[in-house]
This record gives C-alpha cells, sequence and structure tokens, in this order.
C-alpha cells in the first residue's frame, strides 16, 4: 500500500468522523477499534483491513463503499473508467450535444434508477433545497435497492446506514434479499 494512499484513506476516515462530531476516541469505541489504530488510520501510518472498514462505516452510518479508492487522477484514467463502465453497465455517451452527458441502457435497473436519484439531489443542491454537507451525506448513505430479510421476507433498513429509501426513491427500486455472508462480505 503506498503512502498517498494510507493518507488518502486516512483522510476520508477523519472527515466523516468530523462530519457526523465524533472524537476519535468516540469512533474507535462504536466501531470496536482501539483509539491507537483508528488514529494511525487516520494519519496514514497503517490501512485498515477490510474487516476493520466495515466497522467503521457501520459506526458513521455510511455505506462502505464511501471508502473505495478507484485510484484514478487524470483525465486520461476517467475516459478509460467510463470505458469500462459501458462494457460492465451500458454507461454510455448521449451524442454531440450539449450539454455532455451520459446514458444507461436500460440493461442496468439498478444503475438507471441510481442516477435519476442523484440527479434528483443533485437539483436540489443546485436550487438551495440542500445544502452541500447534506448532499454530501446522501451520497455516502445512498443505496438502490429495498433490503429484504431472507428469513422473514420483510423489508430490512441497511445494517450499515440504519437507512431505508424513502419517497421517490423508493420509485423503481429493486428488491434485494441480502443474507448475512453481504454484511460481512
Amino acid at each position: 500500500m503506498e503512502d498517498l494512499d494510507r493518507r488518502l484513506m486516512g483522510k476520508r476516515i477523519r472527515d466523516l468522523r468530523q462530519r457526523r462530531g465524533l472524537t476519535q476516541r468516540e469512533l474507535a469505541e462504536l466501531s470496536g477499534l482501539s483509539e491507537s489504530a483508528l488514529r494511525s488510520y487516520e494519519l496514514g501510518d497503517r490501512f485498515p483491513k477490510d474487516v476493520h472498514l466495515r466497522s467503521i462505516a457501520r459506526a458513521l452510518k455510511v455505506r462502505p463503499e464511501v471508502f473505495e479508492d478507484h485510484d484514478i487522477t487524470t483525465v486520461d484514467q476517467v475516459i478509460h473508467a467510463l470505458f469500462n463502465l459501458e462494457e460492465q453497465f451500458g454507461l454510455v455517451p448521449n451524442g454531440e450535444g450539449m450539454p455532455v452527458g451520459l446514458t444507461v441502457e436500460m440493461t442496468s435497473v439498478d444503475l438507471t434508477k441510481a442516477l435519476r436519484d442523484w440527479g434528483r439531489r443533485r437539483e436540489q443542491l443546485d436550487a438551495g433545497e440542500m445544502t452541500p454537507d447534506e448532499y454530501r451525506d446522501w451520497k455516502d448513505t445512498y443505496l438502490p435497492r429495498i433490503l429484504i430479510d431472507p428469513v422473514t421476507g420483510e423489508e430490512i433498513d441497511d445494517p450499515y446506514t440504519g437507512r431505508r429509501l424513502e419517497g421517490v426513491e423508493r420509485e423503481g427500486a429493486r428488491r434485494a434479499v441480502r443474507t448475512m455472508d453481504w454484511l460481512n462480505g
């Protein structure tokens, strides 16, 4: 793990902790880690194991994907990541018109839904109906599916954020049965 990767991860953890108004001690307790371990993660001295990142995500009530590092730092990397997203999810450019944009071919229902939800939230931010912190919090906690307990068949809260889809975000949401191995992996 490179120094830059560790520092960027530390910054993500520290920024989220501070946005939640927590001290290092409080986050360490909530996530079941020692305060010194958390401090070393935030300073970029160590990189947390996946199990620790999931614990930190639960404590901060964010999706664990928030901590994923895609290592995209140049325009060339962005465009090739978009090319890969076309192959995987049907994300395609919308032609030569302005503004330039991306469209999702209907092969990915979850991605189409997520982009619509994101667009609505971005419009709320641009209209001043949502603060930048609320917008960041929405992105950090968003999951485009309704989670179902495999035993009871009942809807459950996201195990990381404690949220459920509400209002217009429920429209078109696919129901997904989630098992305990999903929570741990």
